[in-house]
């Protein structure tokens, strides 16, 4: 299959040369240099890395059924995972290194039989599907900058006796999301994944949470009144129907209705599509993210939300005002800024 880091290699080289053009002079020998080392490191990029064969039958890519449960509780409560517990829980439990391939593998489903092909342009509006993994210490960095933020746009009426809500945009195959429930138990975790195998693998992880008793199941029914901790759906963030997802298990009534109760989203939008009329914003120095998901989700989230992208900043065209960024490790395009930003109507 397609090595999607150099999926987010070509689409970080673009950026380059989209800043090279916009920024002053004192930038440009960063940004040569940075060029170089894009250029060098992708050169795989021309070329399949190994053959992708998709199997019918594995395991890992479980068709979503309604007796998969996808919703749950910590099951101790009253036990504080730390951190450093939290990520080895998940790298070699939940999400296990010696998978890693088949996350990979299920990201490009988006591609098709074009799969085979030798050359993927950065421009392939399908790049937004790809699968990437986000490290934990930059996530927990950026989410505790946030999550500030969400405390200081938050009202004590909307505090008191109320759980806050975290959404995980393009969740993939839960990790970020897994990490996130078994760390902040003050926060309710949900992934919405638009790939019906990245979906899968996010329930199949689920489900082994469970059997080690990291959570306990909420069955569809929710019998016992309790209100999920951590939850996936497969459904699509956007409007209307997307052309190579057509049919999701979650209707998009449910998912905007999901969305418009989040105070923090995350999303890894290093190679979501920049704005056509606006790639880079010379004044903030950040590429802009495409309208499609500005202006969406300004249209579905309620005022105040914090919102936390990576390498695109969510366009100020449509009520988002950017409060703070960060420099964080990313090892997949050499560092990622972060950039946290609130929805104001």
């Amino acid at each position: 299959g397609i090595n999607t880091i150099n999926i987010q290699h070509s689409a970080l080289l673009s950026d380059i040369l989209m800043i090279m053009t916009a920024t002053p002079t004192y930038a440009v020998g960063l940004s040569i240099a940075l060029l170089s080392l894009v250029i060098f490191s992708s050169y795989a990029f021309v070329q399949p890395q190994h053959k992708y064969h998709r199997t019918q039958t594995s395991s890992l890519c479980m068709s979503y059924t309604t007796h998969q449960i996808h919703q749950a509780t910590l099951a101790n409560k009253d036990d504080i995972i730390d951190r450093p517990t939290a990520q080895q829980l998940v790298t070699n439990i939940l999400c296990p290194p010696n998978e890693e391939r088949s996350r990979t593998n299920a990201g490009v489903e988006a591609f098709g039989q074009d799969i085979h092909a030798k050359v993927i342009t950065k421009d392939d509006p399908r790049n937004e599907y790809t699968y990437g993994e986000f490290p934990f210490d930059s996530f927990d960095l950026l989410v505790d900058l946030a999550a500030g933020y969400v405390d200081e746009t938050m009202t004590q009426e909307e505090t008191d006796g109320k759980r806050k809500k975290m959404i995980d945009v393009g969740s993939g195959s839960g990790r970020l999301a897994l990490y996130a429930g078994l760390t902040r138990s003050d926060w309710d975790v949900t992934g919405i994944e638009i790939g019906h195998q990245l979906h899968s693998l996010a329930v199949g992880s689920l489900q082994r949470g469970i059997s080690e008793d990291l959570f306990q199941p909420i069955d569809d029914n929710n019998t016992s009144g309790e209100e999920a901790q951590i939850s996936f759906y497969n459904g699509n963030v956007l409007p209307g129907i997307d052309p190579y997802f057509q049919n999701t298990l979650c209707d998009n009534d449910t998912v905007q209705s999901i969305l418009s109760e989040a105070n923090l989203l995350f999303a890894y939008s290093t190679v979501f599509e920049t704005d056509s009329l606006q790639s880079f914003n010379p004044a903030l120095g950040a590429m802009v993210l495409s309208s499609k998901w500005s202006q969406t989700l300004a249209s579905t989230c309620q005022n105040g939300v914090v919102a936390v992208t990576t390498d695109r900043i969510l366009n100020p065209d449509h009520g988002w005002k950017l409060l703070d960024r960060m420099d964080v490790d990313n090892p997949s395009v050499w560092g990622s800024v972060g950039y946290i930003s609130v929805l104001q109507k």
